[in-house]
């Protein structure tokens, strides 16, 4: 509001907005995607491969792809048992064995395809309310490198980060604009959901390339 009011904004980084929490992104291209791509906004809880990518080599755009999605499709379905945000952490088969003690057994990879089919339905949402790929960016601040950097760098790259985004999307089932497709829907068992307001990516409306491997 003070910004709204006095200006500045672009020194107050938000994403959707909600502003960006204690975790800058520009050091690990991974949260800055996790951020982008998040149905609220910056927010670390949806994910925080930032974790692993700071203390490990450099991250390939398609590791970090991997670490953020595997990241919101585990915590979708975290949030669907009545555990702790930190204590899912700890479990590696995403509460498998505790439902089992409960007396209701699943695998861990039918859970995951849950955590999948949880975080698809909430794009559904977005998108019906209007989300799309340009809701999917960063700040502009995030261009440049931290004033601690001491030549280090650590700014993102504005094509790689699209990149990173084009790998994303293809690995969600959803096209360039950020919409999920009708095959993916079906997939995930989730195309009963989808109204007349809620649009789709259709291929044959795509322009021909290729996603970078880098």
């Amino acid at each position: 509001l003070a910004a709204d009011r006095y200006g500045g904004e672009a020194f107050v980084p938000t994403v959707k907005s909600m502003a960006v929490p204690s975790y800058d992104p520009r050091r690990a291209g991974s949260m800055a995607l996790a951020y982008a791509t998040s149905d609220r906004g910056a927010c670390h809880r949806r994910a925080r491969p930032f974790e692993r990518e700071v203390f490990d080599e450099e991250w390939s755009l398609r590791d970090q792809v991997r670490a953020v999605v595997t990241a919101q499709n585990a915590r979708s379905v975290l949030w669907s048992l009545p555990t702790d945000d930190f204590l899912g952490d700890v479990f590696d088969d995403l509460g498998a064995e505790w439902l089992t003690a409960l007396g209701r057994p699943a695998d861990s990879s039918e859970l995951y395809r849950l955590g999948e089919r949880v975080w698809t339905l909430v794009r559904l949402f977005n998108v019906r309310e209007g989300f799309d790929r340009e809701d999917d960016s960063l700040p502009s601040i995030f261009r440049d490198p931290p004033a601690d950097s001491h030549g280090r760098g650590g700014a993102i790259d504005p094509d790689r980060f699209e990149r990173a985004l084009d790998r994303y999307y293809a690995a969600r089932g959803w096209g360039p604009t950020g919409r999920p497709l009708a095959e993916t829907l079906e997939r995930l068992e989730l195309a009963d959901v989808v109204d007349d307001g809620t649009p789709l990516d259709d291929p044959r409306e795509w322009d021909d390339g290729s996603v970078s491997e880098s």
